[in-house]
């Protein structure tokens, strides 16, 4: 082989590796990839991440961009920070292979980021994520109940604030209606939906909620009745009637037959539930009954009221164990009109009370107020009694400047004598005693008498055979 032909056939050999390596190296590119899922959520106020990776050059240029406005721009590895845009230094940030970091990110943060890298003479490569971030609904979801004209049932459920807003339904009620935040449903009041426990349902991407609500007619109450004097000195008698019931019962009022409507002397509370009424007499209270009416579209309850005069119905005496301090307590009526009490003290050398409220050495024959207590007091307490002498107490009611039949006398001292339900007691058993006495008697003569009865049952004769038996043995001897 001749040398021109060997020069050729290597430098064949060194074009075609040239080629081969020149070819491998076009063939290089720059690839980023996301590193995790491109659709990614966060709670406002918590850290997230847009992972990324990338292969085929070094030291790519980085642009993050924010729905296409570029947000962050860096040379992976350079010594040079990063360019973040000014509204955004306190939340964004880049790591070193490229992956864009929210700190504490905000609501307005939700949006689609695209990452591009760029290398020269490599191209470039892109890949866009999708950010949502979201904000819990504040506190919890509620239920409530309300009556439309007292005849349909109006279900209401609300879980306000959160982004995006809860959704909700009834799904017991078999409404396909749901709402966003707040729901309402209005449905005819009917004996199926009386006791029966509805639930909403509230969902939402951060967490799901739910709240119950139960309708049933109004329950069996007790009204309520206070007495106080308003500042015009006028007496004022407060009566509440407050039945449990879903949706909250309104409550009508009456006097005898007449219905009450708002005026100077009868007044009735926003809600309903309390009926004011005023006078300076307490006998003008007592001349008809009242009634109130609880009632909701799913029923309906009733109370008369039949108010009293000033009345004690019980009262008692408690002293100390040295005898010089005794408390006097009393009960009223539920219904009784009571602003204020009197109490009163009979003994050697009691105190009384004038009108002017000072006090006076009293007559011990005689009742004489030692105190004046408000209508709210069930009690009173009397000091410095000498335990040797003998004391009375007892307790006037009085609505306003009306006086009420004064309580039992109750006794305290040595020399105490029996109170009245005492000797009611002793009224009652005597007569007892005596019967169980009479009874007792009647048993004893009874027995004796069976006794004697018996022992004096009638003697037959000896038979004949008998007796000559006996002479026969006689006249042997």
């Amino acid at each position: 082989m001749s040398y021109p032909d060997e020069f050729w056939r290597i430098s064949a050999f060194f074009l075609a590796v040239l080629l081969r390596f020149t070819f491998r190296g076009a063939s290089c590119q720059l690839v980023v990839s996301p590193a995790g899922p491109t659709l990614q959520t966060a709670l406002v106020g918590h850290n997230v991440t847009l992972a990324v990776s990338f292969a085929g050059a070094p030291d790519p240029v980085v642009i993050w961009s924010m729905a296409d406005v570029p947000v962050v721009t860096w040379v992976i590895d350079s010594a040079d920070p990063p360019v973040i845009a000014e509204a955004s230094r306190n939340v964004l940030r880049i790591d070193a292979n490229g992956s864009l970091s929210f700190i504490n990110v905000p609501l307005g943060y939700t949006s689609n980021y695209t990452i591009e890298m760029t290398k020269s003479g490599l191209g470039k490569s892109s890949i866009t994520f999708t950010l949502k971030v979201f904000a819990r609904p504040a506190g919890d979801s509620t239920c409530s109940l309300q009556s439309v004209n007292s005849v349909d049932l109006q279900y209401y459920c609300q879980w306000p604030g959160g982004t995006p807003p809860a959704r909700l339904s009834f799904p017991a009620l078999n409404s396909f209606r749901s709402g966003e935040g707040n729901l309402s449903l209005i449905f005819p009041a009917s004996p199926d939906l009386d006791g029966k426990m509805v639930t909403c349902l509230a969902d939402h991407p951060v967490e799901l909620s739910n709240c119950s609500i139960t309708a049933g007619g109004p329950s069996m109450f007790l009204p309520a009745v206070r007495t106080t004097v308003d500042p015009d000195g006028k007496i004022l008698v407060t009566i509440n009637c407050v039945s449990e019931a879903s949706p909250p019962a309104l409550v009508s009022w009456s006097k005898g037959s007449d219905s009450i409507v708002g005026t100077a002397t009868h007044q009735i509370s926003r809600d309903t539930t309390e009926l004011q009424i005023r006078d300076y007499d307490v006998s003008n209270f007592l001349l008809q009954n009242y009634a109130c009416t609880c009632r909701n579209p799913l029923g309906s309850q009733r109370r008369e009221i039949q108010l009293r005069g000033p009345l004690i119905s019980d009262s008692r005496l408690f002293t100390n164990h040295n005898g010089t301090i005794v408390t006097l307590t009393w009960e009223v009526p539920p219904t009784s009109i009571v602003t204020g009490f009197d109490v009163q003290m009979k003994g050697p050398n009691s105190l009384s009370r004038n009108r002017s409220g000072n006090q006076t050495r009293g007559s011990s024959d005689w009742f004489h107020t030692i105190q004046q207590k408000p209508g709210h007091a069930r009690s009173a307490d009397i000091f410095f009694l000498d335990p040797k002498l003998t004391y009375g107490f007892r307790v006037i009611p009085k609505a306003r400047g009306t006086a009420g039949p004064p309580s039992e006398a109750q006794t305290a001292g040595p020399g105490e004598g029996l109170s009245g339900s005492a000797i009611a007691g002793l009224a009652a058993g005597i007569p007892c005693g005596l019967l169980l006495l009479v009874l007792l008697g009647g048993f004893i003569y009874l027995c004796v008498y069976l006794h004697k009865k018996k022992s004096r049952q009638t003697r037959y004769p000896k038979p004949r055979a008998v007796e000559k038996v006996f002479a026969d043995r006689r006249g042997g001897e």
